[in-house]
């Protein structure tokens, strides 16, 4: 795993099209350095950006071609010379020729960064679709709390201008959840942004109630210089059961790929060692240890974009396991994953958020079953209440932006989650709950602030009044991409 990690890191430094050495860029840092192209200064500041519109899909175009497009350079060495007011052409007016793309409010992440994220082939015609979508990938990267663009006309021609505010990329981890009788709380380190070429490297200790583990990992979000997101990681983690134990070491390797940024095709592969112990409470029920090998193909279509503190889109994501383990039971088994997000922007505050997850599985070993519990999935309940090879569950929340600034934000929330499973006794059963909660997020910094919920059982259980307390959102169309 350490090799793949390091193979990881040579093919994203060295992949072509990363280097900085492509095509000038008009660059304006917010430090008093500009890491222009030869013969590029800085430009001056401009009046306030308009707010990008919504993206359609373009004609498909390669992150080598953005790096290696040419782009003008718009000033000369002496310095930044007084320019004219420029003309703002409205986005209504595309397609037109755009000549060059200035840059503005880097001051650690590399120029060819943005670029790869806009795939704009300047100087050459620009439509409405690409400006819009260009815009909605810089969003959509995590790398920046803010992001304006505007299309001017100067006398060397149209030309496109994008102000970005970076959020800090190193990162203390701290995050924690507690629910259903359940906790657990991590700490560690990580970058999102290393050397500012968004790689992702982070390492993280974890204490689930009584037992400590921990994980490394290396990512590439654009593997090759391409909409490619490869990740490895290794870890020694611990997952209390209400009948056992289970003590896991895994290594993995794991590859997204997207096509026109609505098809996410992925491949993951796990090899694991589990080793079961006693139950912290309870009566012990231990399988015997196992070892395996998991496969995960994946596909999942449609596109969920951030707008600062919300989220608007759909998608749809079918992941098939193949197991071969060491169980003489269960020694090869099948598995179907399917995961439906939905989210709705209402009016300038509000957010609909929607996720229906099914699963199916063949006679599998007792730890690669599916468990749910108000620790992660149906809140109010207790953890891994319910252990299944067949469930279908749902989570419903209105979530409004009460507050927000540069530092932080208030989120509250309305919520309600059920689920249909059917026990290993065969026998079908509802579960049903229902709360408040609120968010307390930085918007500055990437999936960070503190989530607290209150759940009342409604059905499929005694009724009682069950509490969960994490990091960021219960969930959300990034934890696809998180570190779990």
């Amino acid at each position: 795993m350490l090799a793949s990690a390091l193979l990881l890191t040579v093919a994203a430094l060295d992949a072509p099209g990363l280097a900085d050495a492509g095509a000038p860029v008009v660059v304006e840092h917010l430090s008093a350095q500009a890491e222009a192209a030869p013969g590029a200064s800085t430009a001056s500041r401009r009046p306030p950006l308009v707010e990008p519109g919504r993206a359609v899909d373009p004609s498909p175009m390669s992150s080598a071609d953005v790096v290696a497009a040419e782009v003008s350079p718009l000033a000369a060495d002496a310095g930044p010379l007084p320019m004219p007011p420029a003309d703002v052409v409205a986005p209504e007016a595309l397609p037109l020729r755009v000549e060059a793309v200035e840059v503005r409010g880097l001051s650690w992440t590399k120029p060819f960064v943005a670029l790869r994220e806009l795939q704009l082939a300047v100087p050459g015609e620009v439509t409405g679709e690409q400006w819009a979508l260009g815009l909605t990938r810089l969003w959509n990267c995590g790398l920046f709390s803010r992001v304006d663009g505007r299309l001017e006309r100067r006398p060397e021609g149209v030309v496109a201008v994008v102000e970005l505010e970076e959020r800090f990329s190193l990162n203390p981890l701290f995050s924690f959840g507690v629910g259903g009788g359940a906790a657990w709380v991590r700490a560690g380190l990580n970058d999102t942004n290393f050397l500012g070429r968004f790689l992702e490297w982070g390492l993280r200790y974890e204490r689930f109630l009584a037992f400590n583990g921990g994980q490394v990992w290396f990512r590439d979000p654009r593997l090759f210089g391409r909409r490619l997101t490869g990740l490895a990681q290794v870890e020694w983690l611990f997952r209390p059961r209400p009948e056992y134990t289970r003590r896991r070491l895994q290594g993995l390797v794991d590859v997204l790929g997207e096509l026109e940024d609505r098809f996410l095709f992925g491949l993951r592969v796990e090899a694991f060692r589990d080793e079961y112990s006693a139950p912290l409470a309870g009566e012990a029920r231990l399988p015997v240890d196992l070892q395996g090998v998991l496969v995960h193909p994946s596909v999942r279509m449609g596109r969920v974009d951030t707008v600062r503190l919300r989220e608007r889109g759909a998608s749809l994501e079918v992941r098939t396991t193949l197991g071969v383990t060491s169980d003489p039971r269960s020694p090869v088994f099948l598995q179907s994953f399917v995961e439906a997000l939905g989210f709705w922007m209402l009016g300038e505050r509000f957010n609909l958020a929607l996720r229906a997850q099914l699963g199916l599985s063949t006679p599998a070993p007792t730890e690669q079953r599916f468990y749910l519990g108000g620790l992660d999935l149906i809140r109010g309940f207790d953890d891994s209440s319910v252990r299944t090879e067949q469930f279908l569950a749902s989570n419903v929340e209105l979530r409004g932006v009460a507050f927000d600034s540069t530092w932080f934000a208030v989120v509250p929330a309305a919520f309600v989650d059920g689920a249909v499973v059917r026990a290993e006794s065969r026998e079908v059963r509802g579960l049903v709950s229902a709360g408040l909660g609120v968010r307390l997020l930085v918007p500055k910094m990437l999936r960070t602030g503190l989530r607290a919920d209150v759940a009342v059982t409604l059905a499929g259980g005694r009724p009682q009044v069950g509490f969960a307390f994490g990091v960021f959102q219960f969930f959300s169309s990034t934890d696809r991409f998180a570190i779990r």
